[in-house]
């Protein structure tokens, strides 16, 4: 008997889905969702060269919306924007760590430049104490 109600709950269920378009919503936003990692991927790779940071996402970004329009022209700029950033977010997760490494870097030839300044002034000073010392040695 329970599982006669169970049946016809789980096909009530269907049918409300089924009419709510509900499943229709939740198939296409995985068809903008697949779509648009692909692409991600694809500009990604198109775009790997770049003269700045700034230039290289902004045209990367710029790329995925055209393409991403032209392949769905019913999403509005909004849709395509937040697909865009959600897509991003999940691609470059482990990508924290890289920009960190990269300031990192920074910070270790900062250090190296203020390091080797010392290093220079150091060896002068040197320098001269191990000439005043040959100076006295001479003299005495």
């Amino acid at each position: 008997m329970i599982k006669t109600i169970l049946v016809l709950i789980a096909k009530v269920l269907e049918s409300r889905l089924n009419k709510s378009g509900v499943e229709e919503k939740l198939l296409k936003y995985k068809s903008y969702t697949t779509f648009g990692k692909a692409l991600w991927n694809k500009i990604d790779e198109e775009w790997r060269i770049s003269k700045t940071v700034e230039e290289k996402v902004q045209s990367k970004a710029e790329a995925f919306d055209k393409a991403l329009l032209a392949k769905f022209p019913e999403l509005t700029q909004d849709d395509v924007t937040e697909l865009r950033q959600s897509i991003a977010g999940e691609v470059n997760a482990g990508k924290e760590a890289v920009i960190s490494n990269s300031d990192l870097l920074k910070q270790l030839q900062a250090t190296n430049i203020t390091l080797t300044a010392e290093n220079t002034e150091l060896k002068n000073t040197l320098a001269q104490i191990q000439s005043t010392a040959a100076k006295t040695n001479v003299q005495a």
